[in-house]
């Protein structure tokens, strides 16, 4: 029978292992190492430690071999072999080059047959998330008009947008973001949480008809005015809405000398002979328009309240009626000014 293994510590080497253990820097492993060869040296033997590690009683024997043959640099993992890389970075490269230039979507699986078609490359879709993962996000895409931009009227009106957006900084202007957007009774189908070996069902509303329209007027982090109408806006609703806030715009105006400036789109519903009218009447209230470039929606900053309304209040649900659906409206918008802190008022129109 061979000799119990027992290990010789001197003070220095003792303090060391002790430092190591308690150390946040180095690796789990190296500090248990560092941990089972002081309980040797202390006396512990070698199925007592590997019953506090819950390990086998050969690892412990192999720690206390690589500390014997190599000292405080056996503690450490040493760099293996391994399999050769089945890749090169201008594969991974070329992958990225595909999801950034290329006008449509991949997911791994089609990643990695185009891998394999086009350079020869065999790697899992598994592999391939791995790998993009650390720069990379899966993430829901968006519809864009930035080929239709015109580059010049872009960054002319982005410039003039961020003399209002300091000048509103500075308090000597009040500045909205104005849009409509529409929800539906039906939502797309999503992902939940669902019991393993089942899967959650919605039931489908009788009809698939029915919308309610919001027109909102949004003061990034100060207020959020807004009205609802079933179906879509028409040029009547939308110049009431303004007519509100021209009268509001006109206190402010008395009150603090500040104009009030409102960021619109070019959709015909502003630009309308009716609404150009109004103009001039706005004005002298103290409230003008300033529109965007076409095909420019991302500058108009109500688009990502909306994109918040759609995903985290109403998302994932099915309204019987048009109703339900608009009393949702309301409650997520209640719900986002709360979150926010910042004033709600609803325009509630006159049904004669």
């Amino acid at each position: 029978m061979s000799a119990p293994l027992r290990v010789r510590l001197t003070d220095l080497e003792d303090l060391t292992l002790l430092e190591l253990r308690s150390a946040t820097t180095v690796p789990q492993r190296t500090r248990e190492r560092a941990h089972i060869i002081r309980l040797n040296a202390q006396g512990w033997n070698v199925p007592a430690i590997a019953k506090i590690f819950e390990c086998h009683e050969h690892t412990v024997r192999a720690t206390l071999r690589r500390w014997e043959n190599k000292g405080l640099g056996g503690l450490w993992e040493t760099s293996g072999r391994g399999a050769k890389c089945k890749w090169l970075e201008a594969d991974l490269a070329y992958l990225e080059d595909c999801l950034e230039v290329e006008p449509r979507t991949y997911n791994s699986l089609q990643l990695s047959e185009k891998l394999a078609q086009d350079r020869n490359v065999q790697l899992s879709p598994s592999r391939l998330r791995r790998l993009l993962k650390k720069k990379w996000k899966w993430k829901r895409t968006r519809h864009t008009h930035k080929r239709k931009q015109d580059p010049e009227k872009r960054r002319i009106k982005q410039a003039d947008l961020d003399t209002l957006k300091q000048a509103a900084v500075e308090g000597y202007v009040e500045l909205k973001y104005l849009d409509e957007s529409g929800c539906c009774r039906w939502s797309p189908v999503s992902y939940s949480y669902s019991r393993i070996g089942s899967q959650k069902q919605m039931a489908q509303v009788g009809s698939r008809g029915g919308r309610i329209s919001i027109l909102g007027l949004w003061q990034p982090q100060v207020s959020f005015e807004y009205a609802l109408v079933q179906g879509g806006f028409k040029t009547k609703r939308y110049i009431e809405v303004m007519d509100w806030v021209a009268a509001k715009a006109q206190n402010t105006l008395v009150e603090t000398g500040r104009i009030s400036v409102i960021v619109h789109d070019n959709g015909s519903l502003h630009t309308s002979k009716k609404a150009k009218q109004k103009w001039l009447e706005w004005q002298e209230k103290g409230l003008f328009v300033f529109f965007l470039p076409p095909y420019c929606s991302e500058m108009n900053r109500i688009e990502e309240e909306w994109h918040q309304l759609k995903t985290h209040e109403i998302a994932g649900q099915m309204f019987d009626n048009n109703y339900d659906l608009a009393m949702a409206i309301i409650d997520g918008m209640e719900a986002r000014s709360v979150k926010g802190e910042y004033a709600l008022e609803r325009l509630i129109f006159n049904c004669a």
